[in-house]
């Protein structure tokens, strides 16, 4: 086997807990679930730097022990395009109202000069990133979203609480970290693979093109760029470009709001399974997904029950409502 890919299902092994859900407090985490031994791989070089547990990235032991910060964006018709998407680990897109779409983003390894425009914090965020326990630079939300994230744990800012952080509604990584309390590492997000390794052992087939079709949106179309080994779409007027996009149909529910303002949002169902899909490099896998509790991390397994294996770099997950057509080619 691989010397790199063993260490990172053994990371994954010691990490999984039996899949006991843990709604509560604790720091119950999990990783990425090894079922058993994998076909044996070819060889490879180890890489020179540690890689970094959200993108697979080396990266020097400053960067790789650091604490993760995580930051919600607002994409939609009016809102202004959005900015320092390139360099986050990982991209939780959510399907929100009125057309729009609420994008977490996720950063550890590397630096964004610019990340916005903030946005508020939801409930799918505080239940994604309780396993992570990063540090939140968020735009405010309605009293019942902020008990949830206070009840969670995380430790998280505002502009209300230092304005200083978010000029002209956007802020950095440099200013986050600034602000950062002391904090752990987070674990692995996935399995990363060697470069030009499918993305599963079986039922890998080639892909070029990925097409998410949510019920009464447009599709979300992303296609293969072979020159930068990257998966490309547009959104929000501007071009992301990610090592992998990883699909996780769920359910969603209506969440009413009554203060400050009156209004009913979508929400992401986070806990709980359902079918998966990922792209990374030119291949793609279908599977299933599975996050017991609020302190247990998404595990995402091909059609065998084996980890997915994605390319190093950003990866872009996306909560498909259910009855979401989604189709790779």
């Amino acid at each position: 086997m691989r010397p790199g890919l063993a260490a990172g299902l053994l990371a994954a092994a010691l990490l999984a807990t039996g899949g006991c859900a843990d709604d509560g407090g604790g720091d119950l985490r999990t990783g990425p679930v090894d079922p058993g031994p994998r076909p044996t791989l070819s060889p490879s070089a180890s890489p020179a730097l540690p890689p970094a547990p959200l993108a697979g990235l080396g990266s020097p032991d400053s960067v790789v022990t650091r604490r993760a910060v995580a930051v919600p964006v607002r994409v939609g018709t009016g809102s202004p395009a959005p900015a320092g998407l390139a360099t986050a680990d990982l991209i939780y897109q959510e399907y929100a109202e009125s057309g729009s779409l609420h994008l977490l983003a996720v950063y550890q390894s590397r630096e964004a000069a610019r990340i916005g425009p903030v946005t508020e914090i939801r409930p799918a965020d505080v239940k994604t990133l309780a396993i992570f326990n990063a540090f939140v630079g968020y735009g405010g939300a309605p009293e019942s979203f902020l008990t949830q994230l206070e009840n969670s744990k995380l430790p998280a800012v505002s502009p209300a609480q230092r304005a200083d952080l978010f000029p002209g509604g956007y802020t950095s990584t440099g200013a986050l970290y600034r602000a950062v309390p002391a904090g752990g590492t987070p674990p692995p997000a996935f399995v990363y693979a060697a470069q030009g390794e499918p993305v599963a052992d079986a039922g890998a087939k080639v892909a070029q093109r990925l097409t998410v079709t949510a019920p009464g949106r447009p599709a979300q179309v992303w296609t293969y760029d072979e020159p930068t080994r990257t998966w490309r779409s547009q959104l929000g007027g501007v071009t992301v470009a990610v090592a992998s996009v990883v699909v996780l149909t769920m359910p969603y529910k209506t969440v009413s709001i009554r203060r400050p303002v009156a209004r009913d949002l979508p929400s992401a169902q986070v806990l709980g399974e359902g079918p998966a899909l990922a792209v990374s490099g030119s291949s793609a896998a279908t599977g299933s997904w599975r996050k017991g509790g609020l302190r247990q991390m998404c595990n995402v397994v091909d059609g065998s029950g084996f980890p997915v294996r994605l390319q190093p770099g950003t990866t872009w997950v996306v909560y498909a409502p259910t009855g979401s057509t989604v189709v790779v080619a």
